[in-house]
């Protein structure tokens, strides 16, 4: 039996000496939230473009497909992503790159991030079939019809759908996240990460990492088996 007595005074006595790496355990656990970044699965994302093509026949639900996987795949944000024409998006090498062009404070400056060659060839094939320009507008869809749509494939998919105040992020915002968890995840390098996500603060990027560290510890705890 625990005497709770004693418990609670070792606790506040714990409390008194600790301030940083000798934080009591709870704490440390309610600290480590905010390091951990919700995210969708591939399979999550997959569903959820099979679906958007599925509930929404021809070029609007291709459209809306293409989407959540260009969305996945580059790591940009939604406005980044509205914005992108196919004249921004060239070869280098083997691989592809994004050309993204900085607003607000950034307004003028250039960044690229990478995106994958099946990606861009459905870009392509998209923009070929649809008659898009190179300077055109690849999705020309406002940010709220963009919004509303993803709704709707969270809801027809049912893959639950994030939101700010339970998850600290959008439902939207979200597949940027898990395009960014999912590299990192096969990469394993968090310098290549920070560039495609195009954090400024490699601690930005760290929070990524300890996602990844964290799944990786829960997915070992789950495979043991302590009454063999």
């Amino acid at each position: 039996m625990v005497d709770t007595n004693t418990s609670v005074i070792v606790l506040q006595d714990t409390e008194k000496r600790n301030k940083t790496s000798q934080m009591p355990a709870i704490m440390k656990g309610e600290a480590g939230q905010t390091d951990y970044i919700a995210h969708l699965t591939k399979s999550d994302i997959v569903l959820m473009i099979e679906t958007a093509k599925s509930i929404t026949k021809g070029r609007r639900g291709e459209r809306n497909a293409l989407l959540i996987r260009t969305l996945f795949d580059s790591c940009l944000r939604i406005s980044e992503c509205l914005s992108l024409r196919p004249c921004d998006i060239r070869q280098d090498g083997e691989g592809y790159l994004c050309q993204v062009l900085g607003k607000g404070k950034n307004k003028g400056q250039v960044s690229v991030c990478a995106v994958s060659p099946q990606t861009v060839a459905q870009i392509n094939s998209y923009c070929y079939q649809n008659n898009i320009g190179k300077q055109d507008s690849i999705f020309n869809i406002s940010r709220s019809q963009a919004f509303r749509q993803i709704e709707v494939v969270y809801q027809k998919s049912g893959v639950r759908q994030p939101s700010t105040l339970r998850d600290h992020t959008g439902a939207v915002h979200v597949i940027r996240h898990s395009g960014a968890i999912y590299r990192l995840s096969l990469s394993g390098n968090p310098r290549s990460t920070q560039e495609q996500l195009r954090h400024k603060s490699a601690g930005m990027t760290l929070r990524y990492l300890k996602t990844i560290s964290h799944l990786e510890s829960m997915n070992i705890e789950k495979s043991l088996d302590i009454w063999k």
